[in-house]
C-alpha cells in the first residue's frame, strides 16, 4: 500500500491505496475516537470498519495491522468487517483473529497527530 491523498469528502485521512489502485484504507474521525476503514476505491462503502478508540498508540497498532493484512491479501476475504467491542483492544477474540492474519513482521506506522485529521474534518462540515 502506498500513501495517497486524503479523501476529505468521505473523511478518510492518512489514506493508503493498494499498488493496483483498487483498495483504500485510512483513518476516519468519529465523536469519541477514530476508526480504521478500508474498502474499494470509489464505492463510498467500507468492507472493513474497525474501532480504534482515541489512543494514538493503539490506533497506530490497528492501522499497521490493517495495512499488513491488506498488503498480503489484496482482498477482504476472511478479514473481520467490524470490531464489535469498542475499542478493538478490549475484544480478545477480535485481536486474536486479526493477529492471525498478519503474515509478515509487523512494522508499526507512526501517524501524524490525530487531532490534525479531526481539525480537517471539522473544517469540511
Amino acid at each position: 500500500m502506498k500513501q495517497a491523498e486524503d479523501n476529505t469528502e468521505e473523511y478518510l485521512y492518512q489514506r493508503l491505496v493498494s499498488e493496483d489502485g483498487k483498495i483504500e484504507m485510512g483513518i476516519h474521525p468519529v465523536m469519541f475516537g477514530y476508526r480504521v476503514r478500508a474498502g474499494y476505491v470509489g464505492l463510498m462503502i467500507y468492507e472493513m470498519d474497525w474501532c480504534g478508540g482515541d489512543d494514538q498508540t493503539q490506533l497506530e497498532l490497528l492501522y499497521s495491522i490493517a495495512k499488513n493484512i491488506l498488503e498480503n491479501k489484496n482482498s477482504f476475504d476472511g478479514v473481520p468487517p467490524i470490531s464489535r467491542i469498542k475499542p478493538f483492544y478490549k475484544d480478545a477474540d477480535f485481536v486474536k483473529h486479526i493477529n492471525s492474519l498478519v503474515t509478515k513482521p509487523l512494522e508499526i506506522i507512526k501517524l501524524k497527530p490525530l487531532s490534525l485529521d479531526r481539525d480537517k474534518m471539522m473544517k469540511n462540515l
